[in-house]
């Protein structure tokens, strides 16, 4: 009788000590589990097709657009303007048919400057 409750004191122990084994077992596949599918939320968040690293780039290529698209307005206003000039003002056009055409108007004389291709010793 003396050693009957030493074992099943032992045995109590060792049921208690499987019983604690497989709970923290199991708490640590539950962790295990929640912290590999954080990570794959995470790798998902960055990674995936709609991620964060792909709102980055979309971000980065809609400013060069908004800058090219403000260059873009500006030579439009400049092209209107040019279209204004010419509907309206007589010596624009004029200017364009001398410049770009190189027209001349009756009695006009044209002085021609043709540079020379040989190089003379510079002078002492």
């Amino acid at each position: 009788m003396g050693t009957q409750p030493y074992i099943e004191e032992e045995k109590f122990f060792t049921t208690f000590s499987v019983l604690h084994v497989n709970i923290n077992s199991n708490y640590q596949k539950i962790v295990l589990l929640s912290l590999g599918f954080f990570m794959l939320l995470i790798i998902m968040a960055v990674f995936h097709e709609n991620g964060i690293l792909n709102a980055y780039r979309f971000e980065q290529e809609q400013v060069k657009m908004k800058e090219a698209n403000g260059g873009l307005k500006q030579q439009n206003d400049l092209l209107r303007q040019e279209i204004a000039a010419l509907k309206s003002d007589p010596y624009a056009i004029e200017k364009i048919a001398r410049e770009k055409l190189n027209l001349v108007k009756p009695g006009d004389q044209i002085y021609r400057i043709v540079s020379t291709q040989s190089k003379l010793p510079p002078t002492k």
